[in-house]
């Protein structure tokens, strides 16, 4: 995969700090496929004695030779002056005991990656290991680390409280695609534009960012991703929701149905034909994933927003994908993708990027507060929404994020012309709209930067900040 290591500072630490305990650690790792969980592993595990098994989609008896063979072979490297205890084991029971011979004398890390194959294959194996971690394992330096893409697996299966392994894990982490930050670095040294617009296209999914030929264009890295018949991407979502789901076909008529504009549950189920009690489920399941997005307007309770409830295609790829891929399939498959691309899809990626420019917005935000590079630490964020009760005309407020003594409000705007007055003006009165009761601020987020009469007009003002994207 990846050449250089790229982000992923604090989960590293996190399995560092494990590591550095000197008594058994369990750390679960989740995130969904192609995120980079096995990547973040061998980082972890490149200077350090680990038996890391690949679980199989097969039987007991096939995992269980794997997993003896990756042990033997373990056993051999790291202690070659002893006898290995054999190569293939009877039982699961037996390889573990041995195991725990091993790291009373020498503490090692323990990688299961996907999990769920060997649970699916042998469902017996969470309280086997349950057994372990709280009678052999105990008193050793071992670190368990279990890794599973299947979301709903492993949150329901070994984090949740009916697991029995529930309890013993002293680690989690869920690790999700990259920031824009992350993205622009793994993408170097491609332009700060470039980037944005390939960040958006992938959602910042690690191994579709390893795709990217970075000494090429934006238009010819999304010909050769998306827009060929033999492209990485081309059936990318379609091959994860057959991969997570049961349903696929009834998953993607949903996701055709947001990106088409139904926002809301009754929109969705109408759209659809899918009742909205089935649909709720549905959604569920898109949204464990990381794939839809449920969203409240900000400073709004779950009741008192939930008539407000929207749901958005959260995951980039299948944004982009669902917006101009599979509307062109058929273009695609004719071999003509390079000029339904040309035709119907670069036109309309500016269009595209307001919503992927409020994610990087976002990414930039967090990335600042959490570094405490704003006046204060805001505790949350989210959009806002909702009617202007003289004009009756709906409004909308892309970020709004609520700390101690203040209120910040931002605005992100993707646009080819440098930003005016008018769009810090506008952002004022929408705030006077937002139920808060403390200080506001203002923060303008511009792809062009600003004219000279609002870069005046800011400077004369504490509670006004301008950034100008393409200005590091």
């Amino acid at each position: 995969m990846m050449e250089r290591f790229i982000g992923r500072e604090r989960e590293l630490e996190a399995l560092e700090r494990a590591w550095g305990s000197d008594r058994f650690e369990f750390t679960v790792v989740y995130g969904r496929r192609r995120v980079g969980k096995t990547r973040l592993i061998r980082e972890y595990i490149a200077d350090k004695p680990a038996v890391y098994f690949m679980a199989l989609e097969a039987d007991k008896k096939t995992n269980l030779n794997s997993f003896s063979r990756t042990f033997s072979q373990f056993q051999a490297l790291n202690e070659p002056g002893l006898t290995v205890s054999r190569a293939h084991y009877g039982s699961f029971e037996d390889l573990f005991a041995d195991m725990t011979d091993v790291a009373r004398r020498t503490p090692f890390v323990l990688v299961i990656d996907e999990f769920p194959y060997l649970a699916a294959g042998w469902p017996p194996i969470s309280s086997l290991l349950q057994k372990f971690c709280d009678s052999q394992w105990a008193g050793t330096g071992l670190h368990l680390i279990l890794c599973g893409s299947s979301m709903s697996f492993m949150e329901r299966q070994v984090l949740s409280a009916k697991s029995p392994l529930y309890g013993r894990r002293t680690g989690q982490i869920r690790l999700r695609p990259f920031d824009f930050l992350d993205t622009e670095d793994f993408l170097a040294p491609l332009p700060r534009l470039d980037a944005a617009f390939l960040y958006a296209a992938t959602g910042g999914v690690a191994e579709y960012l390893d795709f990217i030929d970075t000494s090429t264009s934006v238009s010819e890295n999304l010909a050769k991703l998306f827009f060929d018949p033999s492209g990485r991407l081309v059936e990318e979502p379609g091959n994860l929701l057959k991969q997570e789901l049961r349903e696929p076909k009834r998953y993607s008529s949903i996701l055709r149905a947001i990106s088409d504009g139904a926002s809301k549950h009754n929109q969705i189920a109408t759209r659809t034909g899918i009742p909205t009690g089935v649909l709720t489920n549905y959604l569920g399941a898109l949204m464990d994933l990381g794939i839809v997005d449920k969203q409240i307007p900000w400073n709004a309770t779950m009741k008192m927003g939930g008539r407000k409830t929207i749901y958005r295609i959260q995951d980039g790829c299948f944004r982009f994908w669902y917006q101009f891929v599979q509307p062109n399939l058929s273009t695609i498959e004719l071999g003509a993708g390079l000029a339904a691309l040309e035709a119907n899809v670069i036109p309309g990626l500016n269009s595209f990027m307001g919503l992927g420019f409020e994610q990087i917005v976002a990414d930039l935000f967090d990335r600042d507060n959490a570094a405490g590079k704003l006046v204060e630490l805001y505790q949350n964020r989210a959009r806002w929404w909702g009617s202007d009760p003289k004009t009756h005309q709906s409004e909308e407020i892309d970020l709004v994020a609520g700390g101690n003594k203040s209120t910040l409000f931002i605005e992100a705007k993707w646009s080819s012309q440098p930003v005016g007055i008018d769009v810090l003006k506008t952002l004022e009165n929408r705030s006077k709209l937002v139920k808060h009761h403390k200080t506001p601020r203002y923060a303008v987020y511009a792809k062009s930067g600003f004219t000279p009469e609002l870069a005046r007009h800011a400077q004369g003002r504490e509670d006004v900040r301008l950034h100008s994207f393409l200005e590091k």
